[in-house]
């Protein structure tokens, strides 16, 4: 890849691979977008993924161009062929500082905010009309579900890549595994562990004003100290 392309940024990398992508064929399409959602949902660095698509990208076009398919590029077995990348390339690792404070903190105000939207308008109107009693705190539930943030994310990054390059029944059946885990997760969530978890004693209002504050804390150490995490 030349230094250019070395220099520009994630975004542009990803903008440059929507634009020349469409200079590939239907068939050629399919095989190299299949490959491109495998590698970034793989656990790489996100810099190193798309430098690598664009640079496969350019063999792909060229190939094309001399009358090759991507299977005659990459070969028949996609799938082995991403694997064989993602082992040359450094793996990104699941609780990254950076990382996991930005899902923690995103998961944390957004839960605040949802309580206060629900205590201050939803619930009320329940009330009102259905006797829906009013919760009077603050679910601590919302603190475990952002610390297992990034491996709700990492299931769902393994998940997008055991499905991308199987057949229709394969894909059906991770689906109804996925189902079968998530409503599992709920019962024992629900029926077990609800209880254990304490309520904290604050009103609404306090669950916005905590809500809307790690909201500016968040925005202004992600644009300014940890700027470019990277999520995926």
């Amino acid at each position: 890849m030349n230094q250019g392309t070395r220099r520009m940024t994630v975004e542009e990398m990803v903008e440059l691979n929507n634009e020349r992508r469409l200079q590939l064929n239907e068939e050629n399409r399919k095989y190299y977008e299949e490959m491109l959602v495998y590698l970034r949902m793989s656990p790489v660095e996100q810099r190193k993924v798309e430098e690598l698509l664009l640079e496969m990208l350019d063999h792909l076009l060229i190939a094309q161009r001399e009358g090759r398919t991507a299977q005659d590029v990459f070969g028949d077995d996609p799938e082995s062929y991403c694997k064989e990348v993602i082992q040359t390339l450094d793996r990104q690792p699941l609780f990254h500082f950076p990382r996991f404070a930005f899902i923690f903190s995103t998961v944390l105000y957004v839960g605040f905010l949802l309580d206060a939207l629900f205590r201050l308008i939803v619930y009320p109107l329940l009330n009102r009309f259905y006797g829906v009693p009013v919760p009077e705190g603050f679910k601590a539930d919302w603190f475990v579900i952002a610390a297992l943030g990034p491996l709700l994310i990492e299931g769902m990054m393994f998940f997008m890549r055991k499905t991308t390059f199987k057949g229709i029944g394969a894909k059906v059946g991770w689906i109804l595994l996925l189902q079968v885990i998530s409503v599992g997760g709920f019962l024992l969530w629900h029926l077990i562990l609800k209880d254990a978890v304490p309520m904290l004693p604050i009103p609404a209002w306090m669950s916005l004003g905590i809500g809307a504050a790690l909201w500016l804390v968040h925005r202004l150490v992600f644009n300014g100290v940890f700027k470019h995490v990277e999520i995926f």
